[in-house]
């Protein structure tokens, strides 16, 4: 059996168009999904979340799933979505971006933004992720519960996006997948209108496509305020027998695991965060130079 795939995206019933993108290919080790939201509010967020998506989808097409080619694929991404907000008619753009990739029996996932990653198992649902956002700090450093963070004005502040500095933070993370697995990838639009409870029950009660329909209507009808999407994959009740070098951590892991590279013998333990550059232009450092003039100046008239 093969494993079911379905996409569906809507503006939503507030927006004058889509700035989201979704991806699902079927691949020989069971396949590829991806849902991205351009940055709201600009002008060019479709534009980010396309370009993000055609270039991550291009980088790990025909290659064997790895950590290491995903974290490419999403720096690779990164690099031109950063480059072209260089331009004055890009200015600002970025874009979320939650990857699954199906290595049966394993899975891969890798993500920036405040797109969820969620698995159900056995009935249950579960959020593999965690949102790069400012209540979503908040709310860990326990300084917000989870209704305060769904109502705060400042809950669509995102602190990490493709192509908002020159080096992406991503986070990796993968497990390995069970016989009838389901993966939901969604953008806020879904997730922040609908409670964990409902998305369960309408994955476990309707096969994937018809839930995709389901859960965009609700959505809309409780207001829809945002663009929706979301890609699911339904695993299939036998999975390949298969492993991997760097799925040794992932066999007698119970939950899903960070994934730092390095030496692929060592059990995976953290979120990969490469270190960021800072990279000045020459109008940086004119800028640097004329701030630093004018504190002189300040402090020699005081003086």
């Amino acid at each position: 059996m093969e494993v079911v795939l379905a996409t569906l995206t809507h503006p939503g019933r507030k927006r004058p168009k889509n700035e989201d993108w979704v991806v699902a290919e079927r691949t020989e080790t069971g396949g590829f999904l991806l849902v991205a939201d351009g940055m709201g509010g600009h002008k060019t967020g479709d534009v980010a979340a396309r370009v993000a998506s055609e270039t991550i989808l291009a980088h790990v097409r025909d290659k064997t799933p790895s950590p290491q080619i995903l974290l490419e694929a999403f720096e690779k991404a990164n690099r031109t979505v950063y480059d072209l907000a260089q331009r004055p008619e890009y200015r600002g753009m970025g874009t979320t971006a939650t990857a699954l990739w199906l290595d049966l029996p394993y899975a891969l996932i890798a993500h920036v933004g405040d797109s969820r990653a969620y698995l159900l198992r056995k009935g249950k649902l579960l959020q593999l992720t965690e949102d790069h956002s400012w209540v979503a700090e908040r709310m860990r450093q326990g300084l917000l519960t989870q209704e305060e963070a769904r109502t705060h004005r400042w809950r669509n502040v995102i602190t990490n996006a493709l192509g908002s500095f020159p080096e992406a933070r991503v986070d990796l993370l993968g497990l390995k997948a069970e016989p009838r697995d389901l993966f939901l990838l969604a953008t806020d639009g879904l997730y922040s209108v609908l409670e964990d409870k409902t998305l369960q029950e309408v994955l476990k009660d309707l096969p994937p496509g018809e839930a995709a329909q389901r859960l965009v209507d609700l959505a809309n009808e409780w207001g829809g305020p945002d663009n929706i999407s979301l890609a699911i994959a339904q695993l299939p009740e036998t999975l390949p027998s298969r492993s991997r070098p760097y799925a040794l951590a992932l066999e007698t892991a119970q939950e899903p695991v960070r994934i730092k590279l390095g030496d692929p013998e060592e059990m995976p333990t953290q979120v990969l965060e490469p270190e960021r550059k800072i990279r000045f232009s020459w109008r940086d450092l004119l800028l640097i130079g004329a701030w630093v003039v004018l504190l002189l100046y300040i402090l020699l008239n005081q003086r």
